[in-house]
């Protein structure tokens, strides 16, 4: 009888800890998903708030599947060169595109709704948000909308050490996936020579 009464008292003893156990994995399992997502939220924040004090309006970007960058040398100075792009209601002077409507205009952000090249049976219509950063000779225009969208920035460096020189800088991160895989090839490359043929416009207006 005694036997049998230290048999049940060890079997609560050993059901107890193993509850206890228990408990403590499923605490140290939360703590560490908790910890996670504290840490994911917190980079997300740092990637999407940017530096202290930075001029910079972060918004979603699109997916990117392909990508253009092209330069150009430009026998002028950066602030003539930046006097140019940096007018973007004159967009429509180097690049294939009517303006629709500016949304909302401040000193170095523009939200506006355009017409674009597309392919077709697709809407020409895009939705953009334009962002100048002087003190860094950059523009960033985010394509948000439209058959393709992507982000566009162009920036400005002075070239061989001239300060009659500039490169122009334009990478385009486009995101293609809305357009049928037979015309992704055919639209980038439509996308590649309007980016060349804006080059040589701004270098032209800038002699």
């Amino acid at each position: 009888m005694v036997n049998i009464i230290k048999y049940y008292i060890f079997r609560v003893i050993e059901s107890q800890k193993l509850r206890i156990e228990k408990s403590m994995k499923a605490t140290a399992t939360v703590t560490s998903v908790t910890t996670v997502a504290i840490i994911a939220f917190s980079t997300l924040l740092v990637l999407f708030s940017g530096p202290t004090g930075s001029s910079i309006t972060m918004t979603a970007y699109a997916e990117q599947t392909d990508t253009i960058n092209l330069t150009k040398i430009v026998n002028a100075s950066k602030d003539k060169v930046w006097n140019i792009i940096s007018n973007v209601d004159k967009n429509p002077d180097y690049w294939p595109i009517s303006i629709v409507k500016n949304i909302s205009k401040s000193d170095n952000t523009v939200e506006r709704e355009v017409t674009v090249p597309a392919p077709p049976l697709m809407d020409n219509k895009a939705h953009q948000i334009i962002s100048l950063i002087p003190d860094q000779f950059t523009i960033i225009e985010n394509q948000t909308q439209g058959a393709v969208t992507g982000v566009k920035t162009i920036s400005l460096l002075q070239a061989e050490n001239d300060a009659n020189k500039t490169e122009v800088s334009i990478v385009w991160n486009l995101d293609l996936s809305k357009i049928p895989g037979i015309g992704k090839g055919f639209a980038k490359d439509g996308i590649s020579k309007s980016v060349d043929e804006a080059l040589n416009k701004i270098a032209d207006d800038s002699k």
